[in-house]
């Protein structure tokens, strides 16, 4: 089969017409702690219950997340944009500690969560896979906390708010 070839400027403006929430993926362990960003954090199956998310393969935490083989995966309420900003690397005061930006505490798995988010996932790292430039890792939920505030989210470069109908 031949494959198809797509422009990847093209690929990129319909990928950001897309609107997703914001998560910060967190991890702490024997290879130290670490978290990034991402905006591709899906449900995969409820048994057992699981998440899905994709990590570029150049991550300074992709590493630890391996390693540690455990995260949180924290879905950012509409107030956190300064996390999601630090995690993403583009708050140069916190680049050496993004932890700093916030108060965190432990989850069942030692993974760090953050309070105040929408919700967030404590997972095991069940299986990982490569595809293209990302890791896809598969994280087995074993404890979840819901919040009850309004999601962050992410469209066309920027944050926005849910406007509800």
């Amino acid at each position: 089969m031949e494959a198809a070839v797509v422009d990847k400027e093209c690929f990129r403006r319909a990928m950001r017409a897309m609107a997703s929430s914001v998560t910060v993926l967190a991890t702490d362990g024997m290879a130290g702690r670490a978290g990034l960003t991402v905006s591709s954090l899906v449900s995969l199956s409820i048994e057992p219950p699981s998440v899905l998310c994709c990590v570029h393969r150049q991550s300074q935490a992709l590493g630890a997340l391996l390693e540690n083989g455990v995260f949180s995966a924290n879905i950012l309420s509409e107030g956190q944009s300064r996390v999601a900003d630090v995690f993403a690397g583009m708050v140069p005061e916190y680049r050496d500690d993004r932890f700093g930006v916030a108060e965190w505490r432990r989850g069942v798995t030692g993974a760090p969560m953050l309070p105040g988010t929408l919700c967030s996932f404590d997972c095991r790292l069940a299986r990982t896979f490569e595809f293209g430039t990302h890791h896809i890792l598969v994280g087995e939920v074993l404890a979840i906390e819901v919040g009850a505030d309004h999601p962050l989210i992410y469209a066309d470069r920027t944050y926005r708010r849910l406007a509800l109908a």
